[in-house]
């Protein structure tokens, strides 16, 4: 009988140490846990958006602009979805003057389908590159020719972001709203004396990571 209580008692034990061991490795497999970024990346809008149609929480699908690396080696490829969410959203209605779309960013998609998460705030709104047309209006910041096709990320632990397309690109230092006219931002919050907030496919976002 002790000799049976002593096999059960060494079985119960090795199955301890197989579940304790294998912990740390579920962790490492679920890749961004440790990961950071810190600074500021450009993406750009996987779909219009229009705060008319939008409410609170509804998520707002980016993509980056180009490569990013951070600080500790990990490589974030080109045309990585970036997903916020509104913070708030309304139209432009008789008790108030102003239409206003609030967007706050969650989490970037890494290497093998997973996601790290991120504190983002909107730092700069600007055209779609890609679309030709003259600039019209500017508040804050400023544009830059990116005929080389890249522009050097600022912050700490990003690298350089390669443009897509040749057009006119935020510089990654823009601050405000540049070339879209009846735009305002502040605290990552866009407002607007129109009807709506409304920004097309491929509009350009400076998104700064805290």
């Amino acid at each position: 009988m002790n000799r049976l209580a002593m096999v059960l008692t060494f079985s119960a034990f090795a199955i301890a140490v197989c579940v304790g061991q294998s912990a740390p490795a579920t962790q490492a497999d679920s890749g961004a846990s440790g990961k950071s970024m810190h600074g500021v990346i450009s993406v750009s809008l996987a779909k219009s958006i229009d705060s008319k149609k939008l409410k609170e929480g509804d998520e707002i699908p980016t993509k980056t602009l180009g490569t990013l690396r951070t600080s500790d080696g990990l490589t974030i490829p080109s045309g990585s979805k970036v997903a916020g969410h509104v913070t708030q959203a309304t139209a432009r209605s008789k008790g108030d003057p102003t239409a206003s779309l609030g967007i706050a960013f969650d989490k970037i998609e890494v290497a093998g389908g997973k996601d790290m998460a991120i504190k983002g705030t909107l730092q700069a709104v600007g055209p779609n590159p890609n679309e030709s047309g003259p600039e019209t209006g500017a508040a804050g910041g400023n544009n830059m020719n990116a005929g080389n096709g890249s522009t050097a990320a600022a912050g700490t632990g990003l690298g350089p972001q390669a443009a897509h397309g040749g057009g006119k690109m935020l510089d990654p230092h823009a601050t405000g709203v540049v070339g879209i006219k009846n735009l305002q931002l502040d605290n990552s919050v866009l407002t607007s004396t129109g009807k709506e907030v409304k920004l097309d496919q491929g509009s350009q976002m400076v998104i700064k990571i805290e």
